[in-house]
């Protein structure tokens, strides 16, 4: 599913809520995207929101569309996690940037710039596992979950 960066995103956030939500990070092979570098700090914080915290898992995978991988994970402490399935919610004030977990992916093996507003908002965004995260998405009439405990059939496995 492609949507261009910063474009409004509405497929999974409710009416009932006072924030604006955006789009980040929802690449496809038929569209081009910003290349750059990252710095270090913003790629690991990413990896904690894409292993922590998932908004919308889905049924299914979604594929590649640059390298053709079907099934990717991302390593996060002693566990995989796999990274085409779900979206993560970055808070930003009245903000959220809706971006697909596999952006992870996109940043690190493709060379994907997000715009820096995002990149901003990945630093200052608290985990979502953190108190002031849930605070804010439960105030907004939204749930939160932590992948790895509440689906771990879908997208963990125990590494050895």
């Amino acid at each position: 599913m492609y949507f261009a960066d910063l474009q409004p995103y509405t497929w999974f956030t409710s009416k009932r809520s006072g924030y604006t939500a955006l789009a980040v990070g929802w690449l496809d092979s038929l569209f081009p995207y910003t290349i750059g570098p990252t710095p270090p700090a913003f790629q690991e914080r990413l990896r904690e929101h894409c292993a922590c915290g998932v908004h919308a898992p889905m049924l299914g995978f979604h594929e590649c569309d640059f390298c053709g991988k079907s099934h990717i994970f991302l390593e996060y402490g002693s566990k995989k996690v796999m990274t085409n399935n779900g979206e993560i919610w970055i808070l930003d004030g009245n903000i959220v940037y809706a971006a697909p977990v596999m952006i992870h992916h996109y940043v690190t093996d493709h060379n994907y710039r997000p715009p820096q507003v995002f990149i901003d908002a990945v630093m200052r965004c608290p985990l979502p596992y953190e108190a002031a995260y849930q605070e804010i998405m439960q105030s907004w009439g939204e749930t939160t979950f932590d992948y790895s405990r509440d689906y771990p059939f879908i997208c963990s496995i125990r590494t050895p």
